[in-house]
């Protein structure tokens, strides 16, 4: 239990952690850790927390993996701002993304498929900058990824998989499938996933049967035919969709912004 758990419903004054971050509203979790919107009083900007439990021994690998996060230094990723491991309130403080999350985006309606395409696209382009820091994400889902006016955001690199204990033993490839799952999500506002319920999101599971997950065009029959294709090829170990042949998030990347081309071609002609 964190020690804002602890406190009393009844508390009304504000919680400060480090005397600077004013907790506001509880997010969720993550690893079953309870996931903050704050607001960082000095700078006057609103930030994430995340509340570790308190009197616990922070485990040497989350903070390496934490600060090994934060030194990817890319735009597209949410930068870490802060931590304090201390026994009587320990916390990790990152940036907060200004544009809704992709589970928010989707509580809209479908986008496009090329608002999709493009959404992943980017998002796989940072995810693979970050591997070419030797940082993969391991723990991808629509609450992820920000989108908005100011493009792509990549929240909880470092973070997530660091608190969940994830791990991969081909960490391209799992990062590959999760952007393929969001490609999928936002082609057909399903989330191809074995169980529901679970932290990474609350959108309804894609039912599947003994031929694995219906294809996106199968639940939606807009979805051009080559997006169908890109996610079906990029979502490994679903039987019955042919060889995948999309392995890393650079992959990703380089197929849909091709994809893109193709596709304004053909509107053109």
């Amino acid at each position: 239990m964190t020690v804002v758990e602890a406190l009393p419903r009844t508390r009304t004054e504000p919680i400060l952690l480090g005397g600077r971050y004013r907790l506001t509203e509880r997010l969720g979790r993550t690893g079953g850790i309870p996931v903050w919107l704050a607001t960082d009083e000095i700078l006057r900007r609103p930030v994430t927390a995340y509340l570790l439990p308190a009197w616990v021994p922070v485990g040497p690998g989350v903070a390496a993996a934490v600060q090994a996060g934060a030194q990817v230094n890319d735009p597209r990723i949410a930068t870490v701002f802060d931590a304090d491991y201390s026994a009587d309130r320990p916390y990790i403080v990152s940036e907060r993304a200004s544009d809704p999350d992709l589970e928010q985006l989707l509580r809209t309606g479908l986008p496009s498929p090329a608002l999709a395409a493009l959404i992943v696209a980017d998002a796989a382009a940072a995810i693979a900058a970050a591997h070419g820091a030797g940082r993969p994400h391991l723990c991808l889902g629509p609450r992820s990824l920000h989108w908005g006016p100011s493009g792509i955001k990549v929240a909880g690199l470092g973070i997530d998989a660091a608190l969940r204990g994830a791990a991969a033993r081909n960490p391209a490839v799992a990062d590959t499938t999760d952007l393929a799952r969001i490609l999928y999500a936002l082609l057909t506002g399903y989330w191809p996933a074995a169980s529901p319920g679970n932290e990474d999101t609350a959108l309804p599971i894609a039912t599947p049967s003994q031929a694995g997950f219906s294809e996106p065009r199968q639940i939606r029959p807009g979805v051009p035919s080559l997006l169908n294709a890109i996610t079906c090829h990029a979502l490994h170990g679903q039987p019955g969709w042919g060889r995948p042949s999309i392995f890393t998030p650079a992959d990703l990347a380089a197929t849909l912004r091709s994809a893109q081309r193709s596709m304004l071609e053909y509107a053109v002609y």
